[in-house]
């Protein structure tokens, strides 16, 4: 059995302690709760990512757990991914998975002793208008969801998207079954032609904006797009979460990703040898800029700085960081260009090259 390597206890020289509150769903006691207070969904012949799962092996075997995804932290910006200079996202998004244990009687009650052992998530990269043009085109382009049709049975992982670099294995087979929104296979579309676009392709609505499935972008993702859980505490609870440190973006424009869990050692009374998908969530919008317009970065945040105490590896900021402004001063020009006076290359003696020190 191996767990995640950073631990839950805070570093030498830091304390445990209580910060602002985050973005929590909307149930965050472990008290039961009935199935009926959440939203309803499409139901079908078979599950859609977020119905509970019969665990037939794993930690929880014997048991129906349903599992949600939250986004505890999303990113506000970050800069166009370079070779020499790749800036992750900023401030790393972090999201929270919780369980729910299912009862006989259809209540479920919150699981707080678990194990994150196989526990991985997996992001998705989808453009979106910004955010003015989003609110702009809302009122004139109203969007409501078609009937539920016969569901998709997709087969395999994303395409896209790179195992971290600490995760040398294989992922098994995937079941991706359909959101409640998803229901026709986009590979088959050209087959359907009474069914335009944009009724079964539409995944996610983001600021009256549709979300397409084939609008996704995964591959301009670069750095770690599959994490594990980290078993941290969190106000006071043992809280799994997912942190993404480590996640640039080749392109420039308005983003938003959405993270896909699941376990790579539980099996399920359905999975037919594949791993199907826990659950899923969308997150904010981000933008992505070009090295010329990039604003600079704000000092950390609290849930930052809270997981870097905790092991968590994280660049930390104390204060914001701006761009440097183009200097305009002859003065303050020509005191730069003096700076680096006083050494010259020299490619002498060692046939290496060097620097060394001559007096002005």
């Amino acid at each position: 059995m191996y767990g995640h390597p950073y631990g839950s206890q805070p570093q030498q020289g830091y304390s445990s302690q209580e910060y602002p509150p985050q973005p929590q769903p909307a149930s965050a006691s472990s008290a039961s709760r009935s199935r009926e207070d959440r939203p309803p969904r499409h139901h079908s012949s078979s599950r859609s990512i977020g119905d509970p799962l019969n665990f037939t092996s794993g930690q929880f075997s014997g048991q129906l757990i349903r599992a949600e995804l939250v986004e505890l932290q999303k990113a506000d910006l970050g800069r166009k991914y370079a070779r020499k200079d790749r800036r992750p996202l900023d401030p790393p998004p972090v999201v929270q998975l919780r369980l729910y244990k299912v009862q006989s009687d259809q209540r479920e009650v919150e699981v707080e002793n678990y194990d994150n052992m196989g526990l991985i998530c997996h992001v998705d990269l989808f453009p979106v208008p910004p955010q003015e043009s989003s609110l702009r085109e809302g009122s004139t382009y109203p969007y409501t969801f078609p009937a539920p049709q016969p569901p998709y049975q997709g087969a395999g992982m994303p395409p896209h998207g790179a195992p971290s670099v600490g995760m040398p294995m294989q992922l098994p087979p995937m079941h991706i079954p359909p959101t409640s929104q998803y229901t026709h296979d986009p590979a088959t579309a050209s087959h359907h032609p009474s069914h335009p676009p944009q009724e079964f392709d539409v995944v996610h609505i983001h600021q009256n904006h549709p979300i397409t499935e084939s609008s996704k972008c995964t591959e301009a993702l670069a750095g770690t797009t599959f994490v594990q859980a980290s078993n941290l505490d969190y106000k006071g609870n043992k809280v799994l979460m997912f942190v993404f440190s480590d996640l640039a973006v080749k392109m420039e424009g308005n983003f938003i990703l959405r993270y896909r869990c699941f376990d790579l050692f539980s099996k399920v009374s359905t999975d037919e040898g594949e791993t199907p998908v826990w659950a899923q969530c969308y997150g904010g919008q981000f933008r992505v800029y070009s090295t010329k317009e990039f604003p600079g970065l704000r000092a950390s945040t609290d849930l930052t700085k809270h997981l870097s105490y905790f092991g968590v590896r994280l660049n930390l900021r104390e204060t914001e960081r701006k761009r440097r402004k183009k200097v305009d001063d002859p003065a303050a020009l020509a005191a730069a260009a003096n700076k680096g006076k006083g050494k010259r290359r020299d490619e002498g003696d060692g046939g290496e090259g060097g620097y060394r020190q001559y007096d002005d």
